[in-house]
């Protein structure tokens, strides 16, 4: 049977969490703040959850919640479905280093950038946001260097999301980037692949004879 293709993405955000020193780093570049309060994390979820109903999905489905009380974490509601499942790509030792230029190459450009800054989540995470060429880029000089020093590594957790098409048409894919490891090599690479998003296996470096 052939199945219709999901909707492409139109915005790609691209989310990694950074340490104090990156973050430092990354302000004294010029990357701005974005503030995000208990109050209006709380109120992110209820739209969700609305909107989840609205599709006839549990936004608890995949990030299971517990109980309430004062260790809730709004984020945990979703209304997107997860790319690779309900574990990502856990402990794959993912490289996502060249998905920048993947996305340049297949008609993304920067249109923002920020630091996001959750009073009841820490730590910082840095927020990039790449939209179809048609949209406005990013005014001013970003500092790639620091973005290409951040993603240099290897990530032990995944999570690549397929939101529903938004009110203004827009059709949002997420890609979260966490559990940094510096001291291991990775093993596979997170590809775009047109939108339909796939893990390829890096394979060993060898030696010239």
């Amino acid at each position: 049977m052939n199945w219709a293709r999901a909707p492409r993405p139109d915005v790609v955000l691209l989310k990694v969490n950074v340490n104090e020193k990156r973050e430092r780093r990354l302000s004294a570049a010029g990357v701005p703040y974005q503030s995000r309060s208990y109050d209006r994390a709380l109120q992110l979820e209820q739209q969700r959850v609305a909107s989840a109903q609205s599709l006839g999905r549990n936004a608890y489905a995949v990030r299971e919640l517990s109980h309430r009380d004062s260790h809730h974490t709004p984020e945990a509601a979703d209304t997107g479905c997860p790319v690779f499942g309900k574990s990502g790509l856990a402990e794959m030792n993912v490289e996502a280093v060249t998905l920048v230029c993947e996305l340049f190459n297949a008609g993304f450009v920067l249109t923002g950038g920020h630091l996001l800054k959750r009073e009841h989540k820490p730590p910082v995470r840095l927020v990039l946001e790449f939209s179809k060429s048609s949209a406005k880029p990013e005014v001013g000089k970003f500092p790639w260097g620091e973005v290409d020093s951040l993603l240099a590594t290897t990530f032990n957790q995944v999570d690549v999301w397929a939101n529903e098409r938004s009110g203004d048409g827009k059709v949002v894919h997420t890609v979260n980037c966490g559990k940094r490891d510096d001291n291991t090599k990775p093993k596979t690479r997170l590809h775009y692949a047109d939108g339909d998003w796939d893990i390829e296996e890096l394979l060993p470096a060898t030696s010239a004879v």
